[in-house]
């Protein structure tokens, strides 16, 4: 077992999982850059076959290089996009930043923003 361990330390990643991996960082980058996380897609299928790409690959993806499950991920984006839009835009209500970055109920929207930051949104932006 520890000859095989270091055969695949010494070996490195192989270049056509290199190439994968670039295929797939590149994909995200654009579907990050469209926006396309307001979309609502429930599951990593969905989201996933949104990108156009094998649910397996982005998931060992993401995990690699965002260090957590897709979902996870995508909440995060959303939050952080509405944490810029009540900062940029303090008077419009939390139920349309909700809305705005592709969580329309007003409960769930504040449960994730809270999970993400740790307050509710009100209590964020009365920080500001």
């Amino acid at each position: 077992m520890k000859v095989f361990k270091r055969r695949v330390f010494r070996l490195g990643i192989p270049p056509v999982q290199k190439q994968i991996d670039a295929r797939i960082g590149a994909v995200v980058a654009d579907w990050v850059q469209g926006r396309s996380y307001v979309k609502n897609l429930p599951t990593l299928e969905d989201i996933a076959a949104d990108m156009g790409v094998p649910s397996d690959q982005l998931s060992a993806y993401i995990h690699i290089h965002e260090r957590r499950h897709v979902l996870a991920w995508r909440k995060a984006l959303r939050i952080r996009e509405a944490m810029a839009l009540l900062r940029l835009h303090p008077e419009l209500p939390i139920s349309v930043v909700g809305q705005m970055v592709g969580i329309p109920d007003k409960s769930n929207f504040k449960r994730q923003f809270a999970d993400v930051v740790g307050m509710s949104p009100r209590e964020w932006r009365g920080r500001r």
